[in-house]
């Protein structure tokens, strides 16, 4: 049997284009993401299907479960860590985002965030970790974003990323506009 693990999907909320200056920041501080293809993000639910099972059936789902949720708005104020984890970037007022997030792993209980079975881990835009060869302080982390939150963020569709290979290389194999996205056809 085989080592590797099996490539991945996650659903998540692509913020990039929220803030350029943000978005800059976040490539500065996890310089590991830039080689992984993973934007300035908030991850709805990692890890969700393994890419090779996921089926048109799994796509509509998720197309018709984002359809049914309203457009989402909030704003990155502050910054905050996962004890040895990552700093990351709060999203307020969250209720709306953390409906949604717990929505989804209800449709998913195979699927729980992180893997962990319960966990119900808070809304949060990464911004680094904490520990590893790229690790970064809280402080660090608040001197380079000083003077950038709050950030305003009003997101239109949710992001199916996928491994493309076993080392952290990410693509987007598909977006779904949530229901209050203006939508073609």
């Amino acid at each position: 049997m085989s080592d590797e693990r099996p490539l991945e999907t996650f659903v998540t909320l692509v913020l990039e284009h929220s803030d350029a200056e943000l978005a800059e920041a976040h490539r500065e501080l996890y310089p590991e993401r830039i080689a992984a293809h993973i934007p300035l993000s908030l991850t709805l639910l990692y890890p969700w299907l393994p890419a090779a099972s996921v089926t048109e059936s799994d796509l509509h789902t998720l197309r018709s479960f984002f359809a049914g949720r309203p457009a989402l708005d909030f704003s990155l104020t502050r910054l905050s860590t996962f004890p040895g984890g990552v700093v990351y970037a709060v999203p307020e007022p969250d209720d709306e985002l953390r409906a949604t997030m717990r929505a989804l792993w209800e449709l998913y209980p195979e699927c729980p965030p992180y893997g962990k079975p319960g966990n119900d881990p808070a809304p949060h835009a990464t911004l680094g970790r904490l520990e590893g060869d790229y690790a970064i302080t809280l402080e660090e982390a608040e001197k380079r974003v000083l003077g950038l939150l709050p950030v305003r963020c009003v997101i239109h569709e949710a992001t199916l990323m996928e491994d493309y290979e076993v080392v952290d290389r990410c693509r987007v194999r598909a977006t779904f506009p949530l229901g209050g996205a203006a939508r073609a056809g």
